[in-house]
């Protein structure tokens, strides 16, 4: 009878040891889980920054402002250029403003995030950051 009892608690101790190492197993994999997703956001919001300085050096630099969106592949809507790229969007909008000595363009390059839920269906954008970016041209005396 004593045997029985021995090898009852040694079960019951090998149940617990399992039970302990598939908790840390969860606790581990949720762990990896989570780095994976923010190494994920970082490098699109890494991606998304560079294109972005990309976009506002290529206005600054740009006679007409609608001609070097339309040639970066840029689409207008109501007044907005937007691009999709994999994981962002980025999105450029601005005004000129004529001056006595020529026009002022402002703008700001902003992306967005991406999101998706489990489904793969799109969920509201989060913003990632707005650069702001100016032209000025001068005018003919």
């Amino acid at each position: 009878m004593d045997n029985r009892n021995r090898s009852n608690v040694l079960l019951v101790e090998i149940l617990i040891a399992v039970l302990f190492f598939m908790l840390s197993a969860t606790v581990v994999v949720q762990v990896f889980v989570t780095a994976h997703n923010l190494t994920a956001k970082a490098g699109v919001e890494t991606r998304a920054l560079a294109e972005a300085q990309n976009v506002a050096e290529a206005l600054y630099a740009a006679d007409d402002v609608d001609e070097a969106l339309e040639a970066l592949a840029f689409s207008c809507s109501h007044d907005v250029w937007t691009r999709a790229e994999d994981g962002y969007t980025l999105y450029v909008e601005g005004e000129e403003t004529p001056t006595d000595a020529g026009a002022l363009w402002r703008g700001s390059v902003r992306a967005f995030y991406s999101m998706r839920n489990v489904d793969q269906a799109r969920q509201e954008d989060a913003e990632l950051f707005s650069l702001p970016c100016a032209r000025y041209r001068g005018g003919r005396p």
